[in-house]
């Protein structure tokens, strides 16, 4: 993860102060995250500006998410269901970029 790339993630999880331990927990998530997205959708063509920003959209979500639940457990409120903004580009990514189509023209 570039500096630049962990200075996003930073404003977009609204953090005001990054001591080292929790930059290095981002820096882990973000990796996890990365991985995860592409296992639940497949192969991602970096190469399209599209779909590149979506994948970084959806692995800031997933940080996000597992930044905001890191404990093991909650008293009240059980859930700990993937936000449906998250759901809904992983849906996207899965069905509306092919990766390896022959039949695209452009």
């Amino acid at each position: 993860m570039t500096p630049e790339e962990l200075s996003k993630l930073i404003r977009f999880l609204k953090i005001d102060e990054v001591d080292p331990e929790v930059e290095e927990d981002l820096k882990t998530f973000y990796k996890r995250a990365k991985i995860s997205v592409k296992n639940q959708v497949g192969p991602i063509d970096e190469n399209n500006p599209d779909m590149k920003e979506q994948y970084e959209q959806a692995c800031a979500l997933l940080v996000q998410h597992w930044f905001d639940n890191r404990e093991a457990f909650r008293i009240g409120n059980a859930s700990y269901e993937i936000p449906h903004s998250l759901d809904s580009i992983l849906r996207e990514l899965r069905y509306c970029y092919p990766v390896g189509d022959s039949n695209e023209t452009n």
